[in-house]
């Protein structure tokens, strides 16, 4: 194998690893939110107590990546609200739950559901990664946020999800970006760059070259690009 088939591989399982660890709270998040939709005709935001449980321990883990964690419900599945989040975050670096309002009346009112991070996970079924963007809500800083739908039988209920800060996954990743000798960035779906080793290709930039080489990073809906 080739230094530079080398270098590909290492960036690929870095990356890899930080998402897995992201999606994969997510999906433990999902299979604890079918399971109540499973057990009960009507659910309350009591029987969520569960998220909790996965989400903390999660955030208390100093050696961990997640920034944020939980549940956040579509429209009208729970008996007693409307609209709900189910959702924990790091404060000051300690675990604390997200208060926002839910009530549509409110100045403040919080409608998630036309959100990237909401909407594309409930339009196509599949899990998505939303950024990096600035999350004024719970980081106050860039972020990558990993979301997943959660469908109850045949029923759409809501989606699960991990905040990253895009800092912790350049931390991960970067060294082994520099190491490759090549300009090289890793992009979203969207073909917005996440990551790079290059000054001039900066976090959150719309790459609109065509004629790069992809290598796609498993079946994640990221890519490593050469932009060399």
């Amino acid at each position: 194998m080739s230094t530079r088939t080398e270098g590909v591989a290492s960036i690929l399982s870095l990356v890899d690893a930080v998402a897995g660890e992201a999606f994969g709270l997510a999906d433990r998040i999902a299979a604890e939110v079918r399971d109540v939709f499973a057990d009960r005709d009507a659910v309350r935001r009591t029987d969520l107590t569960g998220v909790s449980k996965l989400v903390l321990p999660t955030l208390a883990d100093a050696a961990g990546r997640i920034q944020g964690a939980g549940y956040v419900a579509a429209v009208d599945v729970l008996a007693d609200s409307r609209w709900w989040l189910e959702w924990f975050m790091l404060r000051n670096g300690a675990p604390d739950r997200l208060i926002v309002d839910t009530d549509p009346r409110g100045e403040n009112f919080y409608d998630y559901g036309s959100l990237p991070w909401f909407e594309v996970p409930r339009d196509t079924g599949r899990r998505h990664i939303t950024g990096p963007y600035v999350d004024y809500l719970c980081t106050d800083d860039y972020t990558l946020t990993f979301t997943v739908p959660v469908v109850a039988g045949d029923r759409f209920v809501g989606v699960a999800g991990a905040d990253v800060r895009v800092f912790t996954f350049e931390k991960a990743v970067l060294p082994s970006l520099r190491a490759t000798g090549r300009t090289v960035a890793i992009v979203n779906a969207e073909g917005r760059i996440v990551l790079s080793n290059s000054a001039r290709h900066v976090s959150g930039t719309l790459l609109r070259a065509t004629d790069v080489t992809q290598h796609p990073i498993g079946d994640l809906p990221l890519a490593l690009v050469d932009l060399t």
